[in-house]
């Protein structure tokens, strides 16, 4: 029998030498960021930051105000679906005349997502609103709704979407202060 010979090529010999220690660790870098980041999310969905909310809507103070866990529970409750929200909001101004839900996502691709879902959902009519279309506002795609004895508004703010329900009275007022409030340039007060 024969014997086997392999013939290594001295310039992929060196290449190998030089690059593959670096591709090593650039690949356990890899793995580190992304068990890092899987915790980080995981960390965020268990424990739901609180999202700021305006002081007063429309010239109706803040009465009641839940964040976080409880305000993502109260979310995931309305929804019948859970998402993986990472902070939340839910405030009331005056006897119910104006309320907000604020629920943040893991990113923003997720949070338009869920806009998308609500839509799709109102549109098909399995809920008690009525599309009224939509419209732009302080750098945000309003969903405007009517149903409940109220006006309702829906819309995204980066990683955040927020809803709005409030009197018919002052629903354009307080549609205008809140789209403000959560307006690209003021984002970072309302995000935690």
């Amino acid at each position: 029998m024969g014997s086997l010979s392999i013939t290594v090529f001295p310039k992929k010999e060196r290449f190998w030498k030089r690059v593959g220690p670096a591709a090593l660790i650039a690949l356990g870098m890899l793995a580190f960021l992304a068990s890092l980041g899987y915790w980080l999310y995981g960390a965020a969905v268990a424990n739901p930051a609180p999202v700021a909310v305006p002081d007063a809507i429309a010239g109706i103070p803040l009465a009641q105000k839940t964040v976080g866990l409880e305000a993502v529970v109260e979310v995931t409750r309305l929804h019948g679906k859970e998402f993986p929200l990472t902070s939340g909001a839910m405030a009331m101004y005056g006897k119910g005349t104006v309320t907000m839900w604020v629920s943040g996502a893991p990113a923003s691709p997720l949070a338009a997502e869920m806009v998308l879902a609500m839509e799709k959902k109102i549109r098909e009519g399995r809920s008690p609103f009525t599309p009224l279309g939509t419209r732009e506002m302080n750098g945000h795609t309003v969903y405007e709704l009517t149903g409940m004895g109220q006006r309702h508004f829906y819309f995204q703010s980066g990683r955040l979407v927020v809803w709005l329900a409030a009197d018919q009275s002052i629903a354009e007022q307080a549609l205008g202060e809140v789209t403000q409030f959560y307006s690209p340039s003021q984002r970072s007060n309302a995000n935690p």
